[in-house]
């Protein structure tokens, strides 16, 4: 039921980032949390302090891939991609036969790495993921060379269209 109170951003912001930090936690899934908060999401640091006053009182905006003109099917696939609701091994194994991470090797190359998302986006020597990376060879470019951080680099360029683009081709290679 649905009630007419005033909600205070600033307690909703602490009670939420709790639950969620809660939530995984309980659910035994740092991994995720990390991957998520490294490679795309806003931080849920648990340490106080890390969502000062100047912070919190910033109006929120949404991502700049979400203010964008994208199609609705590449949007939905980049959304996908951010949230680990894909269909590489990482997730696969982890959730439905329990595998532990360091086990979840890469089923299209024989690095035996793990297949997660930085593996499939920028590194797998699979034929045809090399070939959708040179397709879309101006968005590699754009990564710093040398960058810590390259799966973010990638995620969050500017030319969001082609990252979605990216993504929703990238994904429908493993929707088998």
């Amino acid at each position: 039921m649905r009630t007419q109170n005033n909600i205070h951003v600033g307690e909703f912001e602490t009670v939420l980032r709790e639950h969620i930090i809660l939530d995984w936690r309980a659910a035994q899934l740092p991994r995720q949390m990390h991957t998520y908060n490294t490679h795309f999401g806003t931080p849920l640091g648990s340490e106080s302090g890390w969502w000062d006053e100047e912070k919190r009182n910033k109006k929120p905006v949404l991502p700049h891939y979400l203010r964008q003109d994208i199609p609705h099917k590449a949007l939905r696939s980049l959304s996908c991609l951010r949230l680990s609701g894909h269909k590489f091994q990482v997730q696969i194994q982890r959730y439905n036969q329990g595998v532990p991470y360091e086990q979840i090797f890469c089923d299209r190359c024989t690095l035996n790495t793990v297949q997660d998302e930085a593996h499939v986006i920028l590194d797998c020597p699979d034929a045809q993921l090399v070939s959708l990376r040179n397709q879309f060879q101006h968005l590699f470019e754009a990564i710093p060379a040398g960058s810590t951080t390259r799966l973010r680099d990638f995620i969050n360029q500017t030319d969001a269209v082609g990252v979605a683009d990216f993504a929703d081709k990238c994904l429908a290679l493993f929707d088998h």
